[in-house]
C-alpha cells in the first residue's frame, strides 16, 4: 500500500505517503471554488508554491509562436497567487516558530476543539501534525515548539475553515499555551509589506496598498496587465486567560504586533478573519470585502464552524457513498468527494478548474473535465452548483459566439482551456479541433434539467446552450450517402488528432442534436427568441438519425475514429516504447499514427453516451482498447471502470475506482504539488455508483443494476428520481431501496420494477450472481496501480 488509513473521516498528513512537500500542501488545500487557501506553513520562502488564490485573479500573459497561424489565440490567462492575509508570524521569547512541518516528530493526538496540551502527548514530546476533518470541513495542527535561545515551549493549535456558504472568507483560530513563563508576538500578514512588481519572469500581483493595525489589515493588489485586482479587509479577535497581559504596538513600520506576557499553563486565542474579493472594479471590490467581512464577524467564529458543518452534513446525506471491505477505499472516496464539493460550491461566475483551487497547474484553467466528469457527480450531491458552473458558462457564450465566427462556424465554440472564457491553448490540434467541448456543455445542462427537473434553468439556460452547440454540429458536419459526417476533429484522446468521424464526438453530437430539439419542443417561446424553426429542428434530428459511427467489420469492433482499427500498431515489445508518459519520450507525429491511445475515447463514448450499445458489443470494444490504452491521462480511469463493471469485469472497475479515489493521496502520477486531480477525484464517485451501482439515468427514468466486486461486502448510496432521493444499498445476495425523500419514486433493479411510496418505502430485490468475465489486458506496466486481484 503507498498509502494508509487513519479513519474514514480524516486525513492525516503524517500517514500520507507523498512525493514531495509541497503534494500535502495541495492535498489539505481548504477552498470552495472561489478562494482557495493550500496548507502551506506562514512563514515566506518556505518553497512550498503558491498560498492562497482566487479563481478571479488572474495575469494575461503574450502567447509566443515561431510560426503564427490564423485563429492563434494572442494571450494566456494564468491564474496568480494573492496575499496570505490569513497568516500570522508567530514568535517566541524573540525566536520565530519556525512553521514548516517535519522539524519535529508526528505526534498520535489528533488536534480538535479541546485546549492545546490538555493531553500528556502534548506535554511529553514534540509532534508537528496537521489532519483534515472531511465531516465538519476543516484544518487543525498541532505543534509543540522549542524556543532556542531561551528553552521555552509552548504547544500551538491552529484550525483553519474556508466556508462553503461564504464566497470570499477564510477564518483561522490559533491558540497558543505556555508550557513556561513567556512572551509570545504575532505578526499579521507576514512579507505582506513587499510591495511592487512581481520577478519579470513570473506572472503575479503587485502591492498597490497595505495596512496593518491592531483591528486588522487592509491590503489592495492587482495583475498589471490583465487589470485583475484583490481587496482584502481582516479582523483580529483577541482572548487571554486571565492574568495574561496582551498589547498592540504599532511603532514597527511593517505594521501593528501583537505582544502576550504568558505565565506557564496560560492560554491566548487569537481568530483572523478575512474577506477576499477579486475582480475589476476597485470601488466595488472594496465594498464587497467590507461587507463580507461585517458578514463573518457578524456570525463570529462559532457560527462559521456551524454554518460549516450543516452545509457539509447536507452534502454528506446526499453524497457519501459507504464501502464496506477496503477501509482506505472508503476514506479514499470521502476525500474525493471533499475536494470535487470545495472546487464548486462557490464557483458562480467563475468556472470549475481542473486543478481546483489547490495548486496554479495547468495554469489554473477550465477545461471540458468539468461538464464530463464533475457535473454529473455535482447533479446528484451538490446541484445548485452544478446549475453555476452552467450559468458561468452561458456567461460565456458572447466569447464563444465570437470565437465561431472567427472560426468561421455557426453557433458558438466554446474554448478548450480557459479562465474568463476565451480561448488560452496555443496548440489547436488538441485544443481547438477538440470540438466535442461544445457537446460536453450542451449535454451536461440537458443532463442536470433530467436529473433535478429545475424547469426555471431549463427555460432559462440550457436552452441557450443547447441551441448554439446544436448550429454548430449543424454546420461543422455534412451529409453523404453513407450517413452524416463530422471530420476533421480530436476526440478525447490525445495521442490520436485532426481525424474524420471520431466515435465519441459523433456520439455525443448526436446527443446534443436530440436534447437541442427536444428542449426547443418544450419551449416554444424561447425557441422563437432564438429564432429555430420547425424545419431546423427537424434537420438537427435527421443529422442525428444519420450520425455516422465507424465500425470494423472485419474485427467486429466500433473504431475510435474512421480507419484507426488500420493503423498501425504500438510495439509494446520495445522497451523504449513502455517510457511512460509516452508524449515525454515520443514525438506527437509518430503517436498520431499508431495505435495508442492516451486515455479512454470509444470507451469514454460507450459509457457516456452508449445507451443503444449492446453488452456483447461493448465488452468487445472494452476488450480490444483495454489493450492499447496507457492511461498516460487521470481522466481515463473513470470511464474505464464504469464500462468494466458493465461488461462483466466488477473486479477491474474496483481497481480503477480506487486509482481514482487515491490519485491525490498517494500522488499516484507525482504532480499533486501543481494541484489536485479534480476530475479523477469525480471519478471515484462515479467508478462508485455508476460502475459498481450500475446508475444509469434518462429523463425521469433510473435504471439500476448492481454488481460487487468480490473484495467488497457492501456499498450504499442515494439517487436521485423525479424529485425524490432514495438510497441503495447493495450487498452481495440483496439490494435494499429505501424512499428517503419525495411521495413515491419509480426504479428499475436488473429489469425489474421498484415502487417506493410513503406507504410502502421499503422494497428488497435479490441480487443475480455477477457475471464474471476474464478481464482483458493492459499495456505492459499500465495495469491499474492498486489492482490486487
Amino acid at each position: 500500500m503507498l498509502h494508509r488509513s487513519d479513519d474514514p473521516w480524516h486525513v492525516r498528513q503524517s500517514r500520507l505517503d507523498l512525493h514531495h512537500p509541497a503534494a500535502a500542501a495541495s492535498v489539505l488545500t481548504l477552498s470552495n471554488g472561489y478562494l482557495g487557501v493550500r496548507a502551506v506553513p506562514e512563514r515566506p520562502g518556505h518553497g512550498l508554491g503558491p498560498g492562497t488564490m482566487l479563481a478571479t485573479v488572474y495575469e494575461e500573459v503574450p502567447h509566443t509562436y515561431a510560426e503564427r497561424a490564423y485563429a492563434d489565440p494572442a494571450v494566456d490567462e494564468v491564474l496568480v497567487p494573492v496575499v496570505d492575509a490569513w497568516a500570522l508570524g508567530w514568535a517566541v521569547d524573540g525566536d520565530p516558530l519556525d512553521a514548516a512541518l517535519g522539524d519535529a516528530a508526528p505526534g498520535d493526538a489528533a488536534p480538535g476543539d479541546a485546549a492545546p496540551g490538555d493531553g500528556a502527548a502534548a506535554r511529553d514530546r514534540h509532534h508537528d501534525d496537521r489532519v483534515l476533518d472531511l465531516h465538519r470541513g476543516v484544518l487543525d495542527r498541532e505543534q509543540r515548539w522549542t524556543a532556542p535561545s531561551t528553552g521555552a515551549t509552548v504547544v500551538l493549535s491552529t484550525r483553519r475553515l474556508v466556508p462553503l456558504t461564504r464566497r470570499g472568507v477564510v477564518a483561522t483560530r490559533w491558540r497558543v499555551r505556555a508550557e513556561s513563563d513567556l512572551t509570545l508576538t504575532a505578526r499579521p500578514v507576514p512579507g505582506c509589506a513587499h510591495a511592487g512588481a512581481p520577478p519579470a519572469h513570473e506572472p503575479g500581483v503587485r502591492t498597490l496598498t497595505c495596512r496593518h493595525d491592531p483591528e486588522g489589515s487592509a491590503v489592495h493588489q492587482r495583475a498589471e496587465r490583465s487589470g485583475r485586482e484583490v481587496v482584502v479587509r481582516t479582523a483580529h479577535e483577541v482572548t487571554a486567560d486571565d492574568g495574561a497581559t496582551t498589547r498592540w504596538s504599532t511603532d514597527d513600520p511593517a505594521g501593528a504586533v501583537l505582544t502576550v506576557d504568558l505565565r506557564a499553563g496560560q492560554t491566548v486565542e487569537v481568530v483572523v478573519l478575512a474577506a477576499y474579493a477579486g475582480g475589476t472594479d476597485a470601488a466595488a471590490l472594496h465594498t464587497r470585502a467590507d461587507a463580507e467581512l461585517r458578514g463573518a464577524r457578524a456570525a463570529g467564529w462559532s457560527g462559521l464552524r456551524h454554518e460549516q458543518e450543516a452545509e457539509l452534513a447536507g452534502i454528506w446525506a446526499r453524497g457519501d457513498v459507504q464501502v464496506e471491505g477496503d477501509d482506505e477505499l472508503q476514506q479514499a472516496a470521502r476525500y474525493a468527494l471533499f475536494q470535487v464539493v470545495q472546487a464548486a460550491a462557490q464557483a458562480d461566475g467563475a468556472g470549475i478548474r481542473a486543478k481546483g483551487l489547490a495548486g496554479t497547474g495547468y495554469h489554473g484553467h477550465t477545461f471540458w473535465d468539468s461538464e464530463c466528469f464533475v457535473l454529473p457527480v455535482l447533479d446528484h450531491v451538490l446541484p445548485r452548483a452544478a446549475a453555476d458552473h452552467l450559468r458561468w458558462r452561458h456567461a460565456t457564450l458572447p466569447a464563444a459566439r465570437a470565437r465561431a465566427v472567427e472560426l468561421g462556424l455557426p453557433g458558438v465554440t466554446f474554448p478548450w482551456r480557459t479562465i474568463s472564457g476565451r480561448e488560452c491553448s496555443g496548440y489547436w490540434p488538441a485544443s481547438t479541433a477538440a470540438y466535442h467541448v461544445n457537446a460536453g456543455v450542451g449535454c451536461a445542462a440537458a443532463r442536470h434539467v433530467a436529473a433535478t427537473g429545475d424547469a426555471v434553468f431549463d427555460r432559462d439556460v440550457a436552452v441557450d446552450l443547447l441551441v448554439p452547440t446544436a448550429r454548430l454540429w449543424a454546420g461543422r458536419g455534412h451529409h453523404t450517402p453513407e450517413g452524416f459526417r463530422i471530420d476533421g476533429v480530436t476526440g478525447p484522446d490525445e495521442y490520436t488528432a485532426v481525424v474524420d468521424n471520431n466515435a465519441y464526438t459523433n456520439l455525443v453530437a448526436r446527443e446534443n442534436l436530440r436534447a437541442a430539439a427536444d428542449a426547443c419542443e418544450r419551449h416554444p417561446d424561447v425557441a422563437t427568441r432564438l429564432g429555430v424553426t420547425a424545419t431546423e429542428r427537424a434537420e438537427w434530428r435527421r443529422a442525428a438519425d444519420r450520425m455516422l459511427v465507424p465500425y470494423s467489420d472485419e474485427l467486429g469492433v466500433t473504431e475510435q475514429h474512421e480507419g484507426f482499427t488500420r493503423h498501425a500498431p504500438w510495439d509494446f515489445g520495445a522497451a523504449e516504447n513502455t517510457q511512460y508518459p509516452l508524449q515525454e519520450h515520443h514525438p506527437f507525429v509518430e503517436l498520431y499514427r499508431r495505435q495508442v491511445t492516451k486515455q479512454a475515447d470509444l470507451v469514454l463514448a460507450l459509457h457516456v453516451a452508449g445507451d443503444d450499445i449492446p453488452v456483447e458489443q461493448k465488452r468487445r470494444d472494452f476488450a480490444y482498447y483495454e489493450a492499447i490504452t496507457v492511461r498516460d491521462s487521470s481522466l481515463s480511469a473513470p470511464a474505464q471502470a464504469v464500462v468494466a463493471a458493465e461488461v462483466g469485469h466488477p473486479d477491474l472497475a474496483y481497481a480503477y475506482a480506487r486509482e481514482c479515489a487515491l490519485i491525490d493521496l498517494s500522488d499516484l502520477r507525482a504532480s499533486t504539488a501543481e494541484g489536485l486531480h479534480v476530475a479523477a477525484l469525480a471519478g471515484a464517485w462515479t467508478a462508485l455508483v455508476v460502475g459498481l451501482g450500475g446508475l444509469r439515468q434518462r429523463g425521469d427514468a433510473v435504471r439500476l443494476a448492481p454488481r460487487l466486486p468480490r473484495r467488497l461486502t457492501r456499498i450504499a448510496f442515494t439517487v436521485l428520481q423525479a424529485g425524490a432521493r432514495v438510497e441503495v444499498d447493495v450487498r452481495h445476495d440483496v439490494v435494499a431501496y429505501r424512499l428517503l425523500s419525495g411521495a413515491e419514486a419509480r426504479l428499475d433493479h436488473h429489469g425489474e420494477p421498484v415502487h417506493l411510496t410513503t406507504a410502502a418505502p421499503e422494497q428488497e430485490r435479490p441480487q443475480p450472481p455477477v457475471e464474471q468475465h476474464p478481464s482483458p489486458p493492459q499495456p505492459p506496466h499500465r495495469h491499474p496501480v492498486f489492482d490486487e486481484t
